[in-house]
């Protein structure tokens, strides 16, 4: 299972025998990285740059230092804590060498110098110190082989604070070494490939730059890095603390005036080798919400111009804490490549939200339990999908995200959803996750289609496999070689199998990375060999670009023998290669919950009436949860806090739970009832002057209570009295009939309908409930549904014991349940809920009666009396029922600004 990465193999070594560097600044037209490297040769020493004299005007003098630390400069600035050798990823891993023609010691100076009409060859630079605002705006036309250059004299030692504003124009034009840091954007975006807002930048290059906590506490909306022109290239970067609205990074899509179709260029953006961390949801929330929009780490296109090529890539880039919104990565243009790139700690998915043929490859996507952490959301068609690992995806309530989602369409061409067909899927693997694969993602008007689903593996998979089910597969697929295995198969009752899918346990064994890999006890896990795969190519190299073999693994690793030349990266794999960024604190932090997730049993828990369970039926993820049986019980712990600090305090739970945090002696509760699912609860607080909480897990001791009805969603009704359901019809009357109209995903509904005008009756449906609690407030409800805008009504209610006479009801109009927003369930049912006291009976008749008309009599057809009803409930407050329990998993507890509203 184990495979050697370079690093290890040069732990011991120097580090330049494993990787070299490069002086050209340029990438090629359509850069790429290949399976396999070959590290460049050892270079020589860079030799001391002489500056010429400084030019006139005369240098200001060096303003005032600000209070952070110049780095101090690193022949490795890794520390050897890589998991590659810098230079060893990819052929384009290196930076240029800085050689300085004048050194300035002022940011003036440099403004003034640094022109739109430098000449080629050109390198003006920023002395090592502390400095206060600039405004460059500068070009001209470099070559190749001499581009003009804007440097730090020593990378990473030239810090600037204050108002900033770079712009960039001309050819072959770099920006190297400079740290940008606590200033303010002088315009909306910070840095734009375009001078005088009208001159593109074309073959230019950013890269060993920094930028860090611009604009904070800023309401602005804008980007940090906006690339107009093509063959333009961010490498090696750092960019951390973006709380603003915008993008941090965006490829624009248009020349000239005008914008869209016509005036859409190719962009052949390459973006490579760099830190993209720290981006917290808008306004200091713990979390982002759904509604939440441009706040994206990389943003490639828009949605007006998505049908235009980009022939843009985005590869070897890690990012780490990208919670703005639901989207990490999007891309909107076509021909984009999306490879070998890390994903940590983050909310959302690498998403192909608009645009064709993309390829998204050998990414590891890795959730670090953030509670709404994504994996890949695919959207369009022609795309490549391979060699991605994706663990931990926990983004539970949605139909959008979890580890593979392929999205249904609602027909647009524009800014909607375009239609997935021609997808090959292939060698991912999916391990931990909730919603593993969701075969219609969104529930829209058309189903993905003509999919390639090949040698994938889930494993681990929490709750349903394959959700969103109700459709079945895609159609006109190729589906051979899966190995699917998890807690269930699928969120459908009617899916129970698929060809070309293995229901089998893989076994997997974690590395020393955390990464689950093929081990001694899995089994036969080999792929099959499709005879048809369209115009895709299989995949020839593993997750860890090692060779696979002829007869490869289902999944992203192949467990091949060899070193691993790629992989998960940290920290210290990208971003600049002279220096050491300065290390800021995350806007949103987590605090340390000694085993958080129950892995190691109860161990810094403490248990009352409490037990670790490793029920599947009953467990989140990893085979271990808590659960609670008893009111006086619970699991808890006490972690340390700083005072007057905001937190958010999240665990995903099931059955009758409170999850709560005790501050001082101030309980902050946040109560879930789900019998049947976990869900995540959450509850902020503010610290006060507490140095330390105590978090815990309870069962609820006043709970929402169901009474047992028997067939509620008339899954085995079939039209006639039965076990629970009885009816009253007949001719003359009206028919009570079965329908595969559902408001859930178990198919199963009652119909109620009238056949010919002299029907005018009220046809019903009862059933008798016993056991109730005499004067007790009672909350009955139902699904209805009504298709054909007719005003037929049906009246909900119950009766007193087992008589006829009604205790109490309410008249159901479809419409009126439509036009007031009720809670809509699946086939458009709506639903409907009344209470009442039961008085003195424990006997109660549950009922659903047809109201009378004259429908047909008045022409209309026997279609227009169509009423259906489902999903019946009937519940109480109070005590919790004898055998109620309450289970939790995955506490979370985290720092931030501010607390919601």
């Amino acid at each position: 299972m184990k495979k050697l990465t370079l690093a290890m193999l040069c732990a011991t070594a120097v580090l330049s025998a494993c990787g070299g560097s490069d002086s050209s600044p340029t990438p090629s037209p359509a850069p790429s990285s290949s399976p396999e490297p070959t590290p460049a040769p050892t270079p020589e020493p860079s030799p001391e740059p002489t500056p010429e004299p400084t030019p006139e005007p005369t240098p200001e003098p060096t303003p005032e230092p600000t209070p952070e630390p110049t780095p101090e400069p690193s022949p490795d600035p890794s520390n050897g804590l890589s998991n590659f050798p810098r230079g060893s990823l990819g052929d384009n891993d290196s930076v240029p060498e800085v050689v300085c023609d004048t050194v300035y010691n002022s940011t003036s100076a440099l403004e003034e110098a640094a022109t739109t009409s430098l000449a080629a060859g050109t390198t003006l630079c920023l002395a090592d110190g502390n400095y206060n605002g600039i405004d460059l705006n500068y070009g001209g036309e470099g070559t190749e082989d001499n581009p003009i250059t804007v440097a730090a004299e020593n990378p990473g030692q030239a810090i600037i604070g204050g108002e900033v504003s770079v712009r960039m124009g001309g050819e072959y034009v770099v920006l190297q070494g400079l740290v940008f840091k606590d200033g303010v954007s002088a315009s909306s975006d910070f840095l734009q490939t375009r001078g005088n807002s009208s001159t593109p930048c074309n073959h230019c290059r950013i890269t060993e730059i920094s930028v860090i906590d611009l604009d904070q506490g800023s309401d602005r909306s804008g980007k940090w890095i906006h690339l107009y022109g093509q063959y333009n290239r961010v490498d090696h970067s750092w960019f951390s603390g973006k709380t603003t609205r915008g993008a941090l990074l965006v490829v624009d899509r248009y020349v000239g005036d005008g914008g869209v179709a016509a005036n859409t260029e190719i962009d052949y953006a390459q973006i490579d080798h760099n830190y993209f961390g720290d981006r917290p949801p808008v306004d200091g929330k713990a979390y982002a919400e759904s509604g939440d929009n441009e706040y994206e780490g990389i943003r490639i296109g828009t949605s007006d111009s998505h049908t235009a090529d980009s022939f843009s890539v985005v590869e070897h880039n890690l990012f780490e804490r990208i919670q703005g919104e639901a989207e990490v990565i999007s891309n909107k243009a076509g021909g984009n490549r999306i490879e070998h790139n890390t994903v940590r700690n983050s909310y959302g998915s690498i998403t192909t939200r608009h645009g064709a043929n993309a390829t998204i490859s050998n990414n590891f996507i890795i959730g670090d339990d953030h509670p709404f952490a994504g994996g890949l959301r695919i959207i369009d068609d022609g795309h490549t999908v391979t060699n991605n690992y994706i663990q931990g995806a926990r983004y539970l309530a949605t139909t959008h995200h979890g580890g593979i989602v392929l999205m249904g369409s609602d027909g647009s061409t524009s800014n909607g959803y375009q239609q997935l067909e021609n997808v090959y899927v292939a060698n991912n693997t999916v391990v931990d996750s909730v919603n593993s694969l969701n075969v219609d993602g969104g529930q829209k008007s058309r189903n993905p289609h003509s999919v390639y689903m090949v040698n994938n593996l889930i494993a681990q998979g929490i709750g349903p496999v394959i959700v969103e089910a109700a459709d079945g597969m895609p159609a006109d697929s190729v589906i051979e070689g899966n190995v699917f295995y998890g807690q269930s198969f699928a969120d459908d009752d009617d899916l129970t199998s698929v060809a070309g899918v293995t229901w089998l346990d893989a076994m997997l064994e974690q590395d020393e990375q955390g990464l689950w890999r093929p081990g001694s006890s899995s089994p036969d896990l080999s792929g099959a060999s499709p005879a048809n795969i369209g115009d895709f190519t299989e995949a020839s190299v593993d997750m860890d670009g090692i060779a696979r073999a002829e007869s490869s693994l289902v999944g992203a690793d192949d467990s091949a023998a060899g070193t691993a030349v790629r992989g998960v990266l940290n920290r210290y794999d990208v971003g600049p290669m002279s220096y050491r960024p300065p290390e800021t604190t995350p806007h949103v932090q987590e605090v340390a919950i000694g085993n958080h997730d129950f892995d190691s049993g109860d161990s810094d828990w403490t248990l009352t009436s409490a037990v670790i369970t490793n029920e599947p039926a009953d467990v989140f993820s990893r085979g271990a949860s808590a659960e609670v049986s008893d009111t006086s019980g619970g699991v808890s712990q006490t972690v340390a806090v700083t005072p007057n600090t905001n937190y958010t305090l999240t665990a995903f739970v099931k059955g009758a739970a409170v999850l709560s945090a005790d501050v001082g002696g101030t309980v902050y509760t946040e109560e879930v009832n789900s019998p049947n699912a976990y869900k995540l609860a959450m509850l902020s607080f503010n610290s006060g002057d507490a140095t330390s909480v105590t978090i815990a897990g309870k069962l609820d001791d006043f709970v929402l209570n169901y009474v047992d009805i028997g067939d509620a969603s008339l899954t085995d009704f079939d039209g006639s009295d039965g076990e629970y359901w009885l009816t009253d019809e007949g001719e003359g009357i009206g028919q009570v009939q079965s329908s595969a109209n559902s408001a859930t995903s178990t198919d199963g509904s009652a119909k109620f309908k009238l056949n010919d005008a002299t029907e005018v009756g009220a046809p019903q449906l009862r059933q008798v409930l016993t056991g109730l609690d005499a004067n007790t407030d009672y909350t009955l409800s139902m699904y209805a549904l009504e298709k054909n805008d007719s005003p037929v009504t049906v009246t909900l209610g119950v009766y007193a014991g087992e008589s006829t006479t009604e205790l109490a009801s309410t008249l159901v109009d479809f419409a009126q349940l439509e036009a007031d927003g009720a809670p809509k369930g699946e086939d458009s049912f709506r639903q409907v809920s009344m209470g009442f006291n039961s008085g003195s009976h424990t006997t109660l008749t549950l009922f659903v009666r047809y109201t009378p008309n004259t429908l047909i009599a008045d022409g209309a057809s026997a279609g227009d009396t169509e009423f259906r009803v489902d999903e019946f409930a009937l519940s109480y407050e109070g005590a919790p029922q004898a055998g109620t329990k309450a289970w939790f998993d995955s506490f979370r507890l985290v720092s931030h600004e501010s607390l919601p509203e």
